[in-house]
């Protein structure tokens, strides 16, 4: 369980009260970065993980999207609709951060829009790069 903080965490850009990654954490957001891109295809951006830890807001291809969304749901962030998970959202990211921090987030980013299970995730992933200075 404590790995997924660490995924969301990795995938989602460094929180300011974490000032880098271990290799072993950048290896799991690769690993499920590698198996959704096996799964669905498509071109991804060159370092598609380090740009997605990075918040780089170029993702927005449909197969990065999609790609997002995948491993969002393979951790449980989002479901299978693409629609966030507040209750894991607050319970992951509340280890190692104060649940109020992680409720204002769920708060703010759980409302994640869009007309399709990719823009939903892809919402999520922008929304929380818009709003990690919650964690700092």
């Amino acid at each position: 369980m404590q790995n997924l903080q660490i995924v969301f965490l990795v995938l989602l850009g460094a929180v300011t009260t974490l000032a880098f990654f271990t290799e072993e954490q950048h290896e799991i957001a690769k690993s499920l970065a590698d198996a959704c891109h096996a799964e669905l295809g498509g071109e991804l951006p060159e370092d598609f993980a380090t740009k997605m830890r990075l918040g780089d807001p170029t993702l927005d291809s449909e197969t990065s999207k999609c790609t997002i969304q995948c491993i969002f749901a393979k951790v449980g962030f989002t479901d299978e609709n693409g629609v966030a998970n507040r209750g894991l959202l607050i319970a992951k990211l509340s280890k190692g951060n104060p649940v109020e921090k992680a409720t204002t987030f769920a708060d703010v980013c759980e409302k994640n829009d869009g007309d399709s299970k990719c823009d939903k995730a892809f919402s999520l992933y922008q929304c929380y790069n818009r709003n990690k200075s919650i964690f700092a």
